[in-house]
């Protein structure tokens, strides 16, 4: 990890995807699609995680309430429902990632902007920032759904570093999807990946060689905390 403290010196900026990155909000999202069809009493699909893979919550409602709803549900009433539970969730279940508060505290005193950039909607992210008492830290908010393009394509990350006038190579981006983590890095961010264990980084290792590119792993923010080591 010292190798990153000359990377943190440099950036002019900083990018932090949400879910699984800044807070533990992991396994609020994987139950989320099971438990609206455990409620109907319908058998959740076997290829469930495959048919959500990368899509947001919109997406997700359009796609339950078209092909499974037995409540001939509008997409509209889908994601009003599930937006909701994820809200409470944000609001009273979700923590930090261990020391990230401590790090965006640092990151503001050292002068680095910082936003998020996620595939969450703005209410649940606006409930997390006041609920964990963050917003004071994050410059702006953007999120897929308002980009228009998914993490699939570098447009969020892009658009997040042209706003706050840094290049793509001087901004960090912190991910924990292999997919983002892949898009970053092939539009030249250097990237700090928070490890998710149920991940294999075999392949995200092996684009990282290919590209040369500057990839760093970490399982908390502790050790980019001054007190930590520098």
């Amino acid at each position: 990890m010292t190798n990153l403290w000359p990377e943190l010196g440099q950036a002019e900026a900083v990018i932090f995807d949400l879910d699984g990155t800044l807070v533990d909000s992991m396994y609020y999202w994987q139950t989320l699609p099971e438990n609206w069809f455990i409620a109907r009493q319908v058998p959740v699909p076997a290829d469930l995680d495959v048919q959500l893979g990368m899509v947001d919550l919109w997406q997700a409602s359009v796609l339950l309430a078209e092909r499974y709803s037995p409540l001939a549900e509008t997409p509209e009433e889908v994601y009003a429902e599930l937006g909701a539970t994820m809200t409470k969730h944000y609001a009273e279940d979700i923590a930090l990632i261990p020391y990230a508060r401590e790090f965006l505290r640092q990151l503001k005193a050292d002068g680095i902007p910082a936003c998020i950039a996620t595939m969450t909607d703005r209410p649940q992210v606006e409930t997390l920032l006041g609920a964990q008492h963050i917003g004071e830290y994050i410059d702006f908010v953007l999120t897929t759904p308002e980009v228009g393009q998914g993490k699939e394509r570098p447009d969020i990350f892009l658009a997040a570093a042209r706003r706050m006038h840094a290049s793509p190579a001087r901004t960090l981006v912190f991910e924990d999807s292999r997919t983002a983590i892949a898009t970053a890095l092939k539009a030249g961010f250097p990237v700090v990946a928070v490890r998710n264990p149920a991940y294999d980084y075999a392949a995200t290792d092996a684009l990282a060689a290919e590209l040369a590119a500057r990839l760093w792993y970490i399982d908390d923010f502790l050790p980019l905390l001054h007190r930590a080591g520098n």
